[in-house]
C-alpha cells in the first residue's frame, strides 16, 4: 500500500480543523460587525478596542451553550471533541475577560487622575443600573473557578453539573440585562438589543431542551439491555435493543450517551462509541473499557432493564475516505469500538480497497473481538490487522512497542 492517501487524509483533517475555527470566529464577529451599522460616533481607538473585546466576548459566551449543548446538526457543533475542547478553553479566556472588564472601563478615568478614578469607581459601584453587571461579574468569576477546579471539589459530578448550568444561565440573563440597559449600543439603539436577547433566549432554550424536554422524550422510549459480557480482561460488550417504532439510526464511527440510572433526568450519563453497524439494528452494541467507578460496575447491570440512549453524535465518517486509494484505521485500547463499527460497515459493503487496522494495547489479553477480526481478514478482499503491545508477547504476529511511525509503516507495507 502507498502512504500518499493517508497523508492526504491527515491534511484533510487539519483543513477541517481550520474550517471549524474560521466558522467559529466568523460567528463571533457577526454581532461586532452589526454594531457598525448603527452609525454611532467614533469614541477613539481605546473605546473601539473595548467594544470589540466585549461584543465578541458576549457572543462567545452565548456560543458556549451551543458548544456544550450536544447539537447533532450543523457542521460547527457536530464534532463533539472539537466543541468540548473549545468550550473548556474559551471558558477560561472568558473568565479573564469578564474579570478585566470593569478595570478596562475605569482605566481611562484613573489615567486622568487618581481622584477622578476613585470618583468613577464609587459612582459605578453605587449606581442601581450597574447592579446586574456587578452580580453577573461575581457569578461569572465564581462559576469559572468552580469549573476549573471541579476535580478538587467534594461534590458529585452531577451536583456540579447542575450548578454549572444554573449558574451560567443566571450569568447569561444578568449580563444581557446589563449590556442592554447600560451598554453603549443598547442605550442608543434599542433594536440592537434584540440580537442580545435573541442569543440569550436561544442559549437558555437549548439548556432547557437538553435537560428537560429531551429527557421527557427519552423517558418514553427506553432501550432494553440485552446483555453485558466481558470480551477481554479490561473490556465489556454492552448490547442494547431498540424499542419498536423508535426512529434511531447512526453512521459507523458515531457514539451515544448511555444512562443506566433508571431515570432519563439523571445527569449520570456516559459517552461510548457504537461498535455495531447499521445492519445489526435494532441491536446496538458498545465496547467499553474499565476505566473508572462506573465502568468497573457494569456487571451489576441486569438484562431487561431500561437504558436511556441519547444519540447518535459525532462526525467521524467513512465519507472522508471516499477519494483515498486505501483506508488505515488506528485504535488504542477503548478506541477499538468505533473502528469495529467502521470495519463491520466496510465488510457489509464488500470493500475492495486495501484496509489496514493498527490495534494497540498494553497486553495481548486486552485485545477484543479477535476471532471476528480474523474472520474479516478472510472475508474482505484486502484487509489486514497489525497488533501492537507494549508488553512482550510470545505471539509471533505481535509488534512490541507502541503505535508509532515504525508500526504504521509496517502495517502499510503488508499486503
Amino acid at each position: 500500500m502507498r502512504a500518499k492517501p493517508y497523508s492526504l487524509f491527515i491534511q484533510g483533517f487539519r483543513t477541517q480543523g481550520f474550517r471549524l475555527k474560521a466558522r467559529y470566529w466568523l460567528l463571533l464577529l457577526i454581532p461586532y460587525l452589526a454594531t457598525h451599522a448603527l452609525s454611532m460616533d467614533f469614541k477613539g481607538w481605546y473605546a473601539e478596542a473595548i467594544s470589540l473585546a466585549w461584543v465578541v466576548g458576549m457572543a462567545a459566551f452565548f456560543v458556549q451553550f451551543a458548544l456544550g449543548g450536544r447539537i447533532r446538526k450543523g457542521t460547527l457543533f457536530t464534532n463533539i471533541d472539537w466543541s468540548m475542547t473549545r468550550h473548556k478553553r474559551v471558558g477560561k479566556y472568558l473568565g479573564y475577560l469578564f474579570f478585566l472588564h470593569p478595570f478596562l472601563i475605569l482605566a481611562p478615568s484613573f489615567a486622568v487622575s487618581m481622584d477622578y478614578g476613585m470618583t468613577s469607581l464609587v459612582s459605578t459601584l453605587t449606581a442601581p443600573a450597574m447592579l446586574t453587571g456587578l452580580i453577573a461579574w461575581g457569578l461569572m468569576l465564581l462559576f469559572v473557578l468552580l469549573a476549573v477546579y471541579k476535580q478538587a471539589l467534594p461534590v458529585r459530578y452531577e451536583t456540579w453539573h447542575l450548578l454549572h448550568l444554573l449558574g451560567f444561565s443566571c450569568v447569561a440573563i444578568l449580563a444581557t440585562l446589563h449590556v442592554t440597559s447600560v451598554g453603549r449600543h443598547g442605550q442608543f439603539q434599542p433594536g440592537f438589543n434584540l440580537l442580545w436577547w435573541g442569543l440569550c433566549s436561544a442559549a437558555i432554550a437549548l439548556m432547557l431542551y437538553n435537560h428537560l424536554f429531551k429527557p421527557l422524550r427519552l423517558q418514553r422510549r427506553p432501550f432494553k439491555l440485552k446483555s453485558v459480557a466481558r470480551v477481554s480482561t479490561s473490556d465489556w460488550q454492552l448490547t442494547l435493543e431498540k424499542p419498536a417504532g423508535v426512529d434511531f439510526d447512526f453512521a459507523p464511527g458515531q457514539f451515544a450517551w448511555i444512562n443506566t440510572s433508571g431515570s432519563a433526568f439523571d445527569m449520570n450519563d456516559h459517552p461510548f462509541s457504537i461498535a455495531s453497524c447499521r445492519k445489526d439494528l435494532p441491536v446496538v452494541s458498545f465496547i467499553i473499557r474499565t476505566l473508572g467507578d462506573y465502568t468497573a460496575n457494569l456487571d451489576s447491570l441486569q438484562p431487561g432493564q431500561n437504558v436511556y440512549l441519547d444519540g447518535p453524535y459525532g462526525s467521524m465518517s467513512l465519507q472522508d475516505s471516499n477519494k483515498a486509494d486505501g483506508i488505515l484505521l488506528v485504535a488504542g485500547g477503548a478506541g477499538i469500538g468505533p473502528m469495529l463499527s467502521l470495519l463491520r460497515a466496510l465488510a457489509a459493503r464488500q470493500e475492495t480497497r486495501p484496509v489496514r487496522l493498527v490495534y494497540g494495547n498494553r497486553s495481548l489479553d486486552q485485545m477484543v473481538m479477535q476471532d471476528e477480526i480474523r474472520g474479516l481478514e478472510q472475508q474482505m478482499a484486502d484487509f489486514r490487522q497489525l497488533r501492537v503491545c507494549s508488553e512482550e508477547s510470545t505471539a509471533s504476529d505481535i509488534h512490541t512497542g507502541v503505535i508509532d511511525r515504525v508500526s504504521l509503516a509496517q502495517s502499510l507495507d503488508t499486503g
